[in-house]
């Protein structure tokens, strides 16, 4: 196992199998959607400066602002490895974690299990969210709507969400803003990983509305090669999918901390409450 395996200082995870220990990753044939494949070790790796710290700034931001209460019950789908399940459970939140990816659902579990009241952790795809609803609050974070190539798998993601919600709970969803990504558009990277390289390159498919990145993996001799595609959503268009859900739009943040949208805002989050029948 020496040289296997390596002690990386991405997020919660403590064991980190490197792609020596899967030397023919990168030529097997692939049946899956890339979503399937790419939320693991190396996905940590790239993704380590989301950190606990800008989750917990959001969640102070949200605590505040939808004045929550310890018991509230929240569902972070996907909760990736558990940034945002954790500083919600800490203020004493009764947390719900769905993710499709194992490793992630484990890392999770790693990173809350030292609470008095951990959050629970259950594997799903988004499209069909396995959970019986009654929660207050649906957060969905960090550009994790629009993976699906096919719009009504999009749809059915956004409808499953709303679905969780207890009468006049929220949805907060939050995206990448189209107008600053074109803005800050850079087509390609290379920058240094503890044991390697990484190479990005992106792409914007205007026609199909989606931003795509390919990004090639190098420790040693080995390669990996991922391939990302995510659908980026205008203000207006969330608003219509959460309108077509039985949601109201109440307000739209630029920003994790809470700051008002605007045209020059990093980010774009629907916050969007139940309708009282």
């Amino acid at each position: 196992m020496q040289g296997s395996v390596r002690i990386l200082p991405v997020c919660f995870l403590i064991l980190v199998v490197t792609l020596q220990s899967h030397p023919f990753r990168a030529l097997m044939p692939h049946h899956t959607h890339w979503f399937e494949e790419w939320f693991d070790e190396d996905y940590l790796a790239l993704y380590a400066h989301r950190d606990p710290k800008e989750a917990r700034r959001f969640v102070d931001a949200l605590w505040s602002a939808l004045d929550l209460a310890p018991g509230v019950r929240v569902a972070d789908v996907p909760c990736g490895a558990g940034r945002h399940s954790l500083a919600f459970a800490e203020r004493g939140a009764r947390v719900t974690g769905v993710d499709l990816s194992p490793l992630m659902l484990r890392c999770a579990a790693e990173a809350c299990r030292s609470l008095p009241a951990p959050p629970s952790f259950v594997r799903g795809d988004l499209r069909s969210v396995p959970l019986s609803g009654g929660f207050q609050l649906v957060v969905n974070i960090f550009s994790s709507i629009g993976y699906f190539e096919d719009e009504a798998g999009n749809r059915a993601a956004f409808a499953s969400l709303a679905g969780l919600l207890a009468p006049v709970g929220v949805l907060v969803m939050d995206v990448i803003h189209p107008a600053h990504l074109r803005r800050h558009f850079v087509a390609e990277t290379r920058r240094e990983l503890p044991d390697g390289e990484v190479h990005e390159r992106r792409e914007l498919d205007e026609g199909r509305k989606r931003v795509i990145k390919h990004i090639t993996i190098r420790r040693g001799h080995f390669e990996r090669l991922i391939y990302e595609s995510v659908r980026l959503y205008e203000r207006d268009e969330l608003a219509a999918m959460a309108e077509a859900c039985g949601l109201v739009p109440f307000a739209f943040w630029g920003d994790y901390g809470g700051e008002e949208f605007t045209s020059e805002s990093p980010r774009l989050i629907l916050l969007a409450r139940k309708k009282t029948t």
